[in-house]
């Protein structure tokens, strides 16, 4: 009994120090995650990208400026000799900068006044499509496109939008009903008729529609 009363004991005496083990290993745990919790996260912090090319830019004037340095003082240029060509290459360094840029914007846009001719011409002649349907004569389209609103009948792809240039067209014409064909009426001859009073005359006069237009009497 004695024996099994000291296995007992040591038994307990075991379980109880693996509980403070256990609640001590919990207290690290919880202790590393709020130490983990109270420092600061690098990744959230805002980097100041403009800061750091103001940086790289810094560095690359004064790397410039090592160099040129070195390399005139290598040509036996005096200080104020050496200042004036660094100088006048970095002059000439910001007008070569400029004609290229200046080169560039010529370049874009003549590329964009070519590409608006080609838009211009495709929608004249896809304008020429609906002649019959806006009852005009293909001799009246080009007033009809000078005088039409064309600026959304190209879609950004350069595509015609037809609908949209029909419609142009259109509003051209209802606001100026003088585009239309015009009917063209047969021409009378009315043979003996007397314009001043309406009876037949021996006069024998062709009326052509046209004010004055008579035989001269022998």
């Amino acid at each position: 009994m004695d024996g099994n009363n000291a296995n007992n004991n040591a038994n307990n005496a075991g379980n109880t120090n693996n509980s403070a083990n256990s609640n001590q290993n919990a207290q690290n745990i919880t202790g590393q995650n709020n130490n983990n919790a109270n420092q600061p996260n690098n990744n959230s912090n805002g980097i100041d990208y403009n800061k750091i090319q103001e940086m790289i830019d810094g560095r690359n004037a004064k790397t410039e400026d090592s160099v040129l340095k070195s390399y005139f003082q290598k040509q036996g240029l005096s200080e104020d000799e050496m200042e004036s060509a660094i100088n006048a290459f970095k002059t000439q360094k910001a007008n070569q900068a400029n004609a290229q840029n200046k080169e560039l914007s010529d370049a874009q846009a003549s590329l964009q006044k070519i590409q608006l001719e080609n838009q211009r011409l495709k929608v004249e002649k896809k304008a020429y499509d609906f002649v019959d349907d806006l009852n005009i004569d293909n001799k009246t389209m080009p007033y009809l496109l000078k005088m039409a609103d064309l600026n959304n009948c190209v879609d950004k792809d350069g595509n015609v939008l037809e609908d949209t240039l029909k419609n142009a067209l259109q509003k051209v014409i209802d606001d100026v009903p003088g585009l239309k064909k015009q009917v063209q009426g047969s021409v009378g001859i009315t043979v003996g008729a007397d314009t001043n009073n309406g009876t037949n005359s021996n006069n024998g006069a062709f009326d052509f529609g046209f004010t004055g237009v008579r035989p001269r009497k022998q």
